[in-house]
This record gives structure tokens, C-alpha cells and sequence, in this order.
């Protein structure tokens, strides 16, 4: 694994993103009960007895199609995360990278993907978030972009 030195900066972006995330999530709490879209689960048994992760944002803002740029993601699950995978293709569907996120230390629900490829100006983009349950539950989010 490859270890990433994040400036203040950055730091403090993360931790204000983290505290977004969380004043969203818990705005979508009901009585104690969460809100889920049923045409976005994946499961085999009863929705209600499992509910598969979500993730409730993909965030462009810090991505400018550098190496090193920040994809920012928050989650919500009831079981716990086990992998969040980003796959990032142009325009015409070719992979320009892909790798598994990485979840923030004090923020479980908060994970961030380091970009490994120079991305052209001008380019469009989307970029698909999948995430994976301990018990196999699959949520899905994609997000189109362009690169400034």
C-alpha cells in the first residue's frame, strides 16, 4: 500500500466533508428508521432483514484530473463496509483507472479515492462507486464529471 503524505489543507477538507456527510446522513433518519430507495438494492432475501450499503455522495470537487487529486465518497450502511471499488471511463466507456477507496480513520462512513492517472482537460467522465457489504450486500453510485 502506497502511503500518502495529505496536506492541512486537505485534512481540513476531509474533516468538513466528514461532518457534511454526517449532518446529511442523520437528516435522513426518520423515528430511528432510515429512508432507503428500494430500486437501487441488490438482494437476495428480504430487503428490510438486510439492507445493502449505500453511498450517498461521489464528490468531484478536489478531482481535476491530476495524479494524487482526492475523489471524495460517503456511505451509509447498517453492517458495516467491507470494500468501496471506483472505476473511472471517459466518454465513450474506456477505463482510464480504477482501485478501492479508502475509508477516513474517524470517519467510517467517509472514504476517499487517490487518483493514479492524468486525466486531459476537457475530457468527460464517469465515475462508478460500488460498494460492498460483509454479507455481500452491493450498492451502487456513478457520477458524470468533466475535467476543467
Amino acid at each position: 500500500m502506497t502511503k500518502v503524505i495529505l496536506s492541512q489543507s486537505v485534512l481540513n477538507y476531509r474533516k468538513e466533508m466528514a461532518e457534511a456527510v454526517s449532518d446529511t446522513i442523520k437528516a435522513g433518519f426518520i423515528n430511528g428508521v432510515k429512508n432507503f430507495i428500494t430500486e437501487e438494492r441488490f438482494l437476495p432475501t428480504s430487503p428490510e432483514l438486510l439492507p445493502p450499503p449505500r453511498i450517498e455522495v461521489i464528490e468531484l470537487t478536489s478531482y481535476q484530473g491530476n495524479i494524487g487529486d482526492l475523489i471524495f465518497l460517503a456511505t451509509s450502511t447498517d453492517f458495516g463496509i467491507w470494500n468501496l471499488h471506483v472505476v473511472i471511463r471517459d466518454d465513450k466507456g474506456n477505463v482510464i483507472e480504477s482501485g478501492n477507496a479508502s475509508p477516513f480513520e474517524d470517519a467510517p462512513d467517509c472514504w476517499d479515492y487517490i487518483a493514479t492517472v492524468d486525466v486531459p482537460s476537457g475530457t468527460s467522465l464517469t465515475v462508478y462507486a460500488t460498494a460492498t457489504d460483509v454479507f455481500w450486500g452491493v450498492g451502487a453510485l456513478r457520477t458524470t464529471g468533466t475535467i476543467p
